[in-house]
C-alpha cells in the first residue's frame, strides 16, 4: 500500500489522519500545517504549496467546529448600530444578531452592542472610541452616513487586524469580511417602477425624506434615492419629483409641514419614502386630514406600524428586506469566518420584495 493510500480509501479520508501526519508528508512543521488549515498568515509560498498538495491528495476537510470547541477560547464580537425604537427595522436586525449568538452557544462568545444616534456624527465617533477600547475580536457595523468617519473607523480596525462585517449599507470603498443588505440602487429603481405603474401618468410624485443634521440617516437611503431618480429620468422625465423634508426631532413641526404641504399641493396623490417612516405620512392623512383624497403611498420595511397601515389601506406598497435574517446570517457568517475559519461569500444581497394588502399575511422574516 502506497504512502498516501494508508490515509485514504476510495477517495474518503481516514478518520485517523492527524495534523502531525500531514506535517510529516509535507516535510514541514505541525505549526505550519495548522496555519495553512486555519487560513493564517506568515507562511512561505513553498511551505503553503507543500501542505496544500498533501491536503488535496488526502481530500482533507478540517473539522473547524471541533477545533474551535477544543480551543476553549472566548470570542468577543461587538456590533455598532443606530439607536432605534422597539418597532423598527434596526430592532429586527438586533433581534437576528442575538438569535445568532444563541445558535452558537456551544462556543464562548461574548457579544455587545454599541448604539449611536444616526443623525449625529459625534455620537457615532464617541461609540467608536468605546468600541475600540473594548478590543473586540470581530465587529459588525451598521454604517453611519459620513464617509470620512467610517474610513477612520475601518482603518483603525485594519491596524489591529480586526475583521468586520457591514450590514444594511454596502460601501465599495471598504473591504469587509461580508455584507448583508439590499442592492440599494436597484431597490430605488424598483420603487420607481412600482410607483410609476400605480401613478399612470401623474404629473407629480412626492418624496418624503426624514432628516436630521440636514441629511437622511444612511447612505443606503441616498443610494435608493439615486436609483429612483435615475429610473424616473429615463422612463418618466416629465414627472416632477417634489421633495418634502421632515425633521425627525420636531414631531409637532412635522405635522404642520405635512398639513401645509397637502393643502398647497392637492394634486399630489402619489408619494414614497426610502425608510421605515411611511406610516407617519399615512397616519397623518388618516387622523389629521381624513377628507383628503387617497394618496397612494410606498414605503420600506414590514414593521408593525407599516403593516397596520397596509391592512387599513392607508399605505399601498411596502418593500421588505428581511432585517431579522440580515442580522442572523451576518452573525453566522462572522462566526464561520472568524471562529471556524471558513471562507465566506463577500456580498449577500437580500431579495427586494413587494408587499401589499393581499400578500402581507404571508410575509415571513
Amino acid at each position: 500500500m502506497g504512502e498516501n493510500q494508508k490515509y485514504e480509501m476510495e477517495g474518503e479520508v481516514s478518520s485517523k489522519v492527524r495534523i502531525k501526519d500531514i506535517a510529516e508528508m509535507a516535510g514541514v512543521s505541525v505549526g505550519t500545517v495548522d496555519r495553512v488549515i486555519h487560513g493564517r498568515k506568515n507562511i512561505s509560498k513553498s511551505s503553503l504549496a507543500k501542505v496544500q498538495k498533501v491536503l488535496d491528495e488526502l481530500h482533507y476537510v478540517p473539522n473547524h467546529y471541533a477545533s474551535a470547541l477544543a480551543s476553549n477560547k472566548t470570542y468577543y464580537i461587538a456590533a455598532i448600530l443606530p439607536m432605534h425604537e422597539v418597532d423598527s427595522y434596526w430592532a429586527r436586525v438586533e433581534k437576528g444578531l442575538l438569535e445568532g449568538i444563541k445558535r452558537f452557544s456551544d462556543f464562548k462568545i461574548k457579544f455587545k452592542i454599541f448604539n449611536y444616534d444616526p443623525f449625529n456624527s459625534e455620537s457615532f465617533e464617541t461609540q467608536i472610541q468605546l468600541l475600540l477600547k473594548s478590543k473586540p475580536f470581530a465587529v459588525i457595523i451598521g454604517p453611519l452616513f459620513n464617509f470620512g468617519i467610517m474610513k477612520k473607523f475601518v482603518d483603525k480596525l485594519a491596524e489591529t487586524e480586526t475583521p468586520y462585517a457591514l450590514i444594511d449599507s454596502n460601501w465599495a470603498e471598504f473591504n469587509p469580511v461580508t455584507f448583508y443588505g439590499q442592492d440599494s440602487r436597484r431597490s430605488g429603481e424598483f420603487a420607481a417602477r412600482i410607483i410609476l405603474m400605480a401613478a399612470a401618468g401623474a404629473k407629480k410624485i412626492a418624496l418624503f425624506k426624514l432628516m436630521g443634521e440636514g441629511r437622511v440617516a444612511s447612505r443606503q437611503q441616498l443610494d435608493r434615492e439615486n436609483g429612483f431618480r435615475s429610473y424616473m429620468k429615463e422612463h418618466s422625465p416629465k414627472t416632477k419629483i417634489v421633495d418634502l423634508n421632515l425633521y425627525v426631532y420636531d414631531k409637532e413641526g412635522m405635522k404642520d409641514t405635512l398639513r401645509s404641504f397637502f393643502t398647497k399641493n392637492p394634486d399630489i396623490l402619489y408619494g414614497l419614502s426610502f425608510n421605515s417612516s411611511i406610516h407617519t405620512i399615512a397616519d397623518f392623512l388618516s387622523n389629521e386630514m381624513p377628507d383628503h383624497k387617497h394618496v397612494t403611498l410606498l414605503g420600506y420595511d414590514a414593521i408593525d406600524a407599516n403593516v397596520a397601515c397596509i391592512e387599513q389601506g392607508s399605505v399601498d406598497f411596502l418593500i421588505a428586506q428581511h432585517p431579522f435574517q440580515q442580522g442572523l446570517n451576518c452573525l453566522r457568517s462572522m462566526v464561520n469566518a472568524c471562529v471556524l475559519h471558513m471562507k465566506q461569500q463577500k456580498e449577500h444581497y437580500m431579495s427586494i420584495e413587494l408587499l401589499t394588502k393581499e400578500n402581507i399575511d404571508f410575509y415571513q422574516d
